[in-house]
């Protein structure tokens, strides 16, 4: 693995010579790129034509149970006799894996099901922005005036668990039941409340479409045969 200042080294080989400002890292793709008044112009009529035809659709849903966070990873040794197909090749591998994934993933799976959240008769493969709102349970030791100023978001928790493992967990949960995978997010954000009930409200918002023809092969690869997906031409 690469030490932290080689990369620095690399970076800076690659990158030294791109400003740093917005305005002029524009100024700076302008000339590198050719730019002249016919492309530009096609810059700007394609920029329009995108904001007229992406739409977002909505999917909300509140899991009724007190919020945690994704487990740390748990490792261990595996030989032949206790995972065949991943140690032929190597007799010391180890193998990564979650203590509540699996389970996890099962739960969601049979609430889309039986719940018919599955509106969209495949899974989504578009662009994804994600808010996790958990609500953890109101500490006993709150007196009135703080446990209703908590409820009103007022008073907010900083104790475990961490918001990055809250994420991390609703997300993958949503993995092959809602979403194709969590690499589809390009904006998440995981808010942490107080509540006399804790829940977990997840709300997702998905592109109509792809942006481009380079991201549709990306994700038909990944997807079965027979589906349908949608780009900006």
């Amino acid at each position: 693995m690469k030490k932290r200042k080689q990369k620095e080294q690399e970076y800076q080989e690659k990158y030294s010579d791109i400003p740093k400002g917005y305005h002029d890292r524009l100024l700076y793709l302008y000339d590198k790129l050719h730019l002249n008044d016919t492309v530009c112009n096609e810059i700007l009529s394609k920029r329009d034509r995108m904001m007229e035809s992406f739409q977002y659709n909505e999917f909300f849903i509140v899991l009724y149970e007190e919020p945690e966070g994704s487990p740390r990873p748990r490792f261990r040794l595996v030989n032949r006799k206790n995972l065949a197909n991943s140690a032929i090749a190597n007799s010391q591998f180890v193998h990564v894996y979650s203590i509540t994934g699996a389970e996890d993933n099962k739960f969601m799976n049979r609430l889309v099901t039986e719940q018919d959240l599955m509106f969209l008769n495949q899974l989504i493969c578009t662009p994804c922005s994600i808010v996790i709102d958990a609500f953890i349970k109101t500490p006993s030791s709150f007196n009135r005036v703080d446990t209703f100023l908590s409820e009103i978001g007022l008073i907010r928790p900083i104790p475990k668990p961490d918001w990055d493992n809250i994420g991390k967990k609703y997300s993958d949960m949503y993995n092959t039941n809602v979403w194709l995978d969590d690499s589809l997010v390009i904006s998440g954000t995981v808010n942490k409340y107080y509540s006399i009930l804790p829940r977990v409200e997840i709300h997702l918002r998905y592109l109509n479409m792809l942006y481009n023809k380079y991201q549709y092969n990306n994700i038909i690869k990944r997807c079965e045969d027979g589906y349908q997906v949608d780009y900006f031409k």
